[in-house]
């Protein structure tokens, strides 16, 4: 089974509230970093983004390695960290929430390409609720808060949380973050068609409902070169079948993860089956 992302964002609605994700202007990582943060509040989005730039960019500075930012907008940015004091405990809740939701979809894919009958947001709750033995209120909150990012912290988990630039195989942490960018877009248009097979079945993720973030109508992702680590596709993640299983029966007890949203034992990997086809030019 092969997926590959079409481009485009349609039934996009609400402009305003929503924008797209920044990947040309300032620093796109920190950018998209701060979005998947704080999805839905721009002042507390603002001040995290300058609050990160405070912390790499006098390091790039002293490296001498490109070009330096114009003191106006160095001293813009310090004046946007100190309109909100983002505290990092406050980073770590988030994060963790953030991680919460796209665990959830993570799973939710993996148990579609395992059992698709079985595959409903109630199965999953159910699945990470064993997992992790949290509450499903505490697993739905997240969910909600962060759903219009949850398809970026599912890719992100499914990448093992992790940049993967190499300078030795000539792929920067821009080539990388328009792979990440690449990967969240195929799960969003996954779920945004995935259906449980059942009449007046609603998609997993639901476009009219919810204005996800993503990169500009205009945007595409750079051509992958055969020596890049990544080059923008999935490797198939199945559930193992004791937890399909698991989605049928009665909740057993089980040792609490030690890592409830890394490493999960709930799915294996599988042969690359995910991929945007793109040939060099």
């Amino acid at each position: 089974m092969e997926l590959t992302w079409t481009g485009g964002n349609a039934h996009r609605h609400n402009r305003s509230v929503m924008p797209y994700l920044n990947l040309t202007a300032g620093e796109p990582w920190a950018e998209t970093w701060g979005v998947m943060v704080f999805p839905d509040d721009e002042a507390a989005r603002r001040a995290f983004i300058a609050t990160l730039w405070l912390g790499f960019y006098p390091k790039y500075e002293k490296s001498g390695l490109g070009q330096l930012m114009p003191r106006s907008a160095l001293l813009s940015v310090m004046e946007t960290a100190v309109t909100m004091v983002i505290e990092p405990d406050q980073i770590d809740v988030r994060r963790y929430k953030g991680l919460a939701a796209g665990e959830q979809l993570k799973v939710l894919f993996a148990l579609a390409q395992t059992e698709p009958k079985c595959a409903s947001w109630n199965a999953v709750t159910q699945l990470v609720k064993r997992q992790t033995e949290k509450s499903r209120s505490y697993l739905y909150d997240p969910r909600r808060a962060f759903l219009p990012v949850i398809h970026l912290w599912a890719a992100f988990i499914l990448r093992d949380q992790r940049c993967h630039a190499d300078a030795a195989r000539g792929y920067r942490a821009i080539d990388d973050l328009y792979m990440f960018i690449t990967e969240a877009m195929v799960l969003l248009q996954w779920s945004t068609k995935f259906r449980l097979p059942r009449q007046k079945a609603e998609p997993a993720l639901n476009r009219q409902m919810v204005d996800f973030w993503t990169p500009p109508p205009e945007w595409s992702p750079p051509i992958s070169r055969p020596e890049w680590p990544r080059d923008g596709r999935f490797r198939g993640i199945y559930l193992e079948k004791d937890w399909v299983r698991r989605t049928r029966s009665r909740p057993i007890r089980k040792k609490k993860s030690n890592l409830p949203w890394t490493n999960s034992k709930l799915i294996t990997r599988g042969p690359i089956w995910m991929t945007r086809h793109q040939s060099a030019s």
